[in-house]
C-alpha cells in the first residue's frame, strides 16, 4: 500500500517562492525611478488582507470656537469635553496575478536568470495596473469635496474668469501657472491646519499637461529671467518637459508618464498616458515612500500592500516546463483627503 502524502503521490505542481521577489521589489515597487507612482504615494506593508486605518481629519487639531470650551475654573469639576473625532476607515486588499511559462529547453540554453526576466515583464504590467488603480482613486470626483479639495477647472480653483485657464499664457504673460500653484498650496495649508510643509507637496501631471504648460509665455519668462542658465545644464523636469524644478516653492513636480495599451493583442493598437491631459493633482507624501502599518501621517494616498509582487515558480515535468506567477495583493486608499487637491482641467 502506497504512503499517503499531502496532495497525492502524483502531485508535482509544487510552488517555490523565488528569489526574484526581492529583485522585483527593488527594481519596481520600491524604486522611485522606475514608476512615477512611487514618488507620490505611500506604500505600507500590511499583515492582513483587511483592516482599519486612521483617516486623517485635521480639523479637530485646530478647532477653537470659544475659549470657554476649554476653561476649567478653580474649584469646579474637570470639564469632560468631547473627544477628538477620529475616523477609522476599512481597507480590503485585492489580489491580482500574471503568469508565464518557460520550456525546459529554453531554460537550459539561457545565459541569464530567465525567471527574473519574465518576472520583470509581468511586474511592469502589474505596476501599470497599480498606477491605474491609484489614479482612479485620485481622479474620481466623488472621492473629494467640491470647493474644498475638488475643482472642476482652473477658474473654479482660483475664482478667476479666463478663456483657457493656464493655457491663456500662450498669448500673454499672465501669471496663471503661479495662480494655480499658489492657490492650491494655500488651500492645502488651510485644509490641514498648517500640518504639512511646502516641501511635502507634490504636483502630479501627465507629460502632455507639462509640455502644454511649458509653452506658455509665463513659463518662458520665468526661465528667461530667473535661473535659465543653470536649468540649461539639462537635469530633471526641465530637460525633458521644460518645467523648472521646485516650481513656486513646492517639494516636487512628478510627471506621471505611465502608458497603458487598452486593446487586446492583435487588435488595432490604442495607447495613451493613464493620467489625462489637463488634470493636476496636488498631494502630500511626508517621510518618504515606505510607511509603517498602524502609523498615521498626512500622506494623501496610501497603497496598503499584503503581497508586494510575490514571485512563485512551479515545476511542471509533465509538460516539460517551469511555470511562473507574480502576485500583487494591495489596495490604494485616500488616507488624508484634506492633504490633497484635484483640479480636473487646468486648461478650462
Amino acid at each position: 500500500m502506497a504512503d499517503a502524502n499531502i496532495g497525492g503521490g502524483l502531485n508535482t505542481f509544487v510552488p517555490t517562492f523565488s528569489e526574484a521577489t526581492g529583485l522585483i521589489q527593488t527594481e519596481f515597487t520600491r524604486n522611485v525611478k522606475s514608476f512615477a507612482l512611487n514618488r507620490y504615494t505611500k506604500l505600507v506593508p500590511v499583515s492582513t488582507v483587511s483592516g482599519y486605518y486612521l483617516k486623517i481629519n485635521s480639523d479637530e487639531a485646530v478647532r477653537v470656537v470659544d475659549e470657554n470650551d476649554f476653561r476649567w475654573a478653580y474649584g469646579e469639576d474637570r470639564p469632560t469635553g468631547i473627544n477628538n473625532d477620529f475616523e477609522f476607515a476599512q481597507f480590503a486588499t485585492k489580489r491580482f496575478e500574471r503568469g508565464f511559462y518557460i520550456p525546459y529547453e529554453t531554460a537550459k540554453v539561457a545565459a541569464w536568470d530567465i525567471v527574473a526576466q519574465h518576472a520583470r515583464s509581468r511586474a511592469a504590467q502589474l505596476m501599470t495596473l497599480r498606477t491605474q488603480r491609484a489614479l482612479n482613486v485620485l481622479t474620481t470626483a466623488g472621492n473629494w469635496t467640491a470647493g474644498t479639495n475638488y475643482f472642476a477647472d482652473f477658474d473654479a480653483l482660483t475664482g478667476l474668469t479666463t478663456t483657457n485657464g493656464v493655457a491663456d499664457g500662450n498669448a500673454t504673460s499672465q501669471p496663471y501657472a503661479a495662480r494655480l500653484f499658489q492657490t492650491a498650496t494655500e488651500k492645502l495649508m488651510v485644509n490641514t491646519g498648517g500640518a504639512i510643509q511646502m516641501s511635502d507637496i507634490i504636483a502630479v501631471m501627465s507629460p502632455k499637461t507639462a509640455f502644454r504648460m511649458s509653452r506658455t509665455e509665463e513659463m518662458k519668462d520665468l526661465i528667461k529671467y530667473t535661473q535659465g542658465v543653470d536649468l540649461m545644464k539639462g537635469e530633471g523636469n526641465f530637460s525633458r518637459y521644460g518645467l523648472a524644478p521646485g516650481l513656486f516653492g513646492i517639494g516636487d513636480i512628478v510627471i506621471e508618464d505611465a502608458v497603458k495599451v487598452s486593446t487586446q493583442k492583435g487588435a488595432t493598437r490604442a495607447a495613451d498616458y493613464i493620467l489625462g491631459e489637463g488634470r493636476v493633482l496636488f498631494v502630500s507624501r511626508p517621510q518618504g515612500l515606505v510607511g509603517v502599518e498602524g502609523g498615521a501621517n498626512f500622506a494623501t494616498i496610501t497603497n496598503f500592500v499584503y503581497e508586494d509582487m510575490t514571485v512563485e515558480t512551479f515545476d511542471d515535468p509533465k509538460n516539460r516546463r517551469t511555470v511562473g506567477s507574480i502576485v500583487d495583493n494591495s489596495v490604494p486608499e485616500l488616507t488624508a483627503p484634506l492633504a490633497g487637491i484635484y483640479v480636473a482641467n487646468i486648461f478650462g
